[in-house]
């Protein structure tokens, strides 16, 4: 099996390592030789590869990319190791060497790239041709970060994109595809009206934007909505809303940062339809205990004549004064959620209830002083403790 690429990197070691070039007197034959030599070479690998992309695309990929280690190996020989060479006679000849390779093997892989544009922007950018893309993307990076500065959105969500293009520009290795999405990416923001962090989700999924970091910042954005709503139903109704809204984004199918990362959209749709399962299931088995309307006003689960935001701030409170241990907190506020509803939701949702009985409005805590109050009143006024000392 003829090995194009490992034969190019022998070959590269074998006749122009800097320690073979100064080794003996460079002369002006034995350069043409080796641009001759490596024409051959060449032929061959192209030839090889030219059979790979018609049997094999996998094979071809992999020696694209092989074709670009052995650009940067010779882009390596001419300036990592250049004090090996250049204090040498022929050291003006060696430098034209290396750059006429250099150039080849540039030439080579635009020639395969026209045969195989995908693979070819998909392949590493070579060190020699990489200056070139990193001026642009740098200025282009500079100039987005202060535009995303002047964006009235949440600072997570600026800073989070900051950190993705950052890493993206400046990874070790980037591919033609990343940086042309890079800047595809910074100039379709830039030129759009971005009124909220809504829509500047909604923008950032349109364009592929599949960080698992995104991802996540959208889950969380999610699940902090469903806790602040008490009701399962409301919840319901929220997760299907926005399973719609996910669905009917107008998304760019070639647009992905991450190639080898499922869409964000995807992803997304993924966690709400698990997330509206997770809550039907918890409505199927509530039901269960309460088949209408009449079991639920029966003693199996009890009304409460208070909102729910009331409600959890009065059982937190009886937590603090020590009424109810302070003691698997979780299943305490599973229990008041299983067995008590209000006037405005027939189901509770637990982490609801928690969350509100610790994020307290300051309405919220005035309303219940008034009820507690109430209750003080009523206890001075049936057990004539108005005047007692300790009252």
């Amino acid at each position: 099996m003829y090995d194009g690429p490992v034969i190019l990197l022998n070959w590269m070691e074998d006749n122009i390592h800097p320690q073979k070039l100064t080794s003996s007197p460079l002369m002006g034959t034995t350069v043409l030789f080796l641009k001759e030599d490596l024409a051959n070479q060449i032929k061959m690998f192209r030839k090889n590869v030219f059979k790979q992309l018609i049997f094999s695309k996998r094979e071809a990929a992999a020696s694209m990319k092989q074709l670009v280690k052995v650009s940067n190996t010779v882009h390596n020989y001419l300036y990592r190791l250049a004090p090996a060479w250049n204090q040498s006679l022929p050291a003006a000849q060696i430098r034209g060497l290396y750059i006429y390779i250099l150039n080849l093997m540039q030439e080579l892989l635009e020639d395969l790239g026209r045969l195989a544009p995908k693979l070819y922007r998909q392949a590493p950018v070579t060190q020699h041709s990489l200056p070139e893309v990193m001026t642009k993307l740098r200025g282009r990076y500079r100039i987005f970060i202060y535009q995303l500065d002047q964006l009235a959105v949440d600072k997570n969500l600026i800073v989070l994109v900051k950190q993705g293009i950052y890493q993206m520009i400046f990874k070790k290795e980037i591919s033609l595809l990343s940086a042309e999405y890079c800047c595809q990416l910074m100039t379709f923001v830039s030129g759009a009206v971005i009124p909220d962090t809504q829509m500047f989700k909604d923008m950032l999924c349109i364009n592929g934007f599949n960080l698992p970091e995104f991802y996540l910042y959208c889950v969380n954005d999610y699940k902090n909505s469903l806790n602040n709503i008490p009701s399962l139903h409301e919840q319901l109704e929220m997760v299907m809303t926005e399973q719609d809204k996910v669905t009917s984004l107008p998304v760019d199918i070639k647009a992905k940062m991450l190639p080898g990362v499922a869409p964000i959209g995807e992803q997304l749709r993924g966690f709400l339809l698990e997330k509206k399962q997770h809550i039907k299931q918890i409505l199927k088995l509530r039901r269960i205990i309460i088949q209408d309307d009449q079991l639920a006003k029966s003693m199996t689960r009890l009304r409460i004549n208070l909102p729910v935001a009331q409600f959890a701030l009065f059982i937190r409170l009886q937590i603090e004064k020590g009424l109810l241990l302070k003691e698997n907190i979780g299943e305490l506020f599973n229990f008041f959620a299983a067995h008590f509803y209000t006037p405005q939701t027939l189901f509770i949702s637990a982490e609801s209830l928690r969350k509100k009985s610790t994020e307290v409005e300051f309405s919220t805590a005035q309303k219940l002083k008034a009820h507690l109050i109430g209750m003080l009143n009523w206890l001075n006024e049936n057990y004539n403790l108005s005047n007692y000392k300790g009252s």
